[in-house]
């Protein structure tokens, strides 16, 4: 998993907990992984130059917060940076539930 694209994993996570954190965060590197090379391409080419344009920011001193970067991408007026956004945002929350519920029995 690129560096963006964990710090975004990181900041659509709602747990506290250390442990199952890092479960999700696994999770999604692992389902990233598992992709079709040319489906990864596609979302690595956006994490790319998504996380280009945030850095270039922070550099520039005009950095955003993490829940201000993540409304930004899922508002974004570009299709394809939203529905990245939504496909990193499903993964988290698949993981993240079934790690709540393995964790509460």
């Amino acid at each position: 998993m690129l560096s963006f694209e964990r710090q975004v994993v990181a900041s659509m996570i709602t747990t506290d907990d250390p442990r199952i954190r890092a479960e999700v965060v696994s999770f999604v590197g692992g389902s990233l992984a598992a992709m079709p090379e040319f489906l990864r391409a596609g979302i690595t080419a956006i994490s790319v130059g998504v996380g280009s344009w945030a850095r270039a920011r922070r550099l520039l001193g005009a950095g955003r917060s993490d829940a201000d970067q993540l409304t930004w991408l899922e508002t974004h007026p570009i299709g394809l940076v939203r529905q990245w956004a939504r496909a990193l945002r499903s993964l988290v929350l698949f993981a993240e539930q079934e790690k709540l519920e393995a964790a509460a029995a």
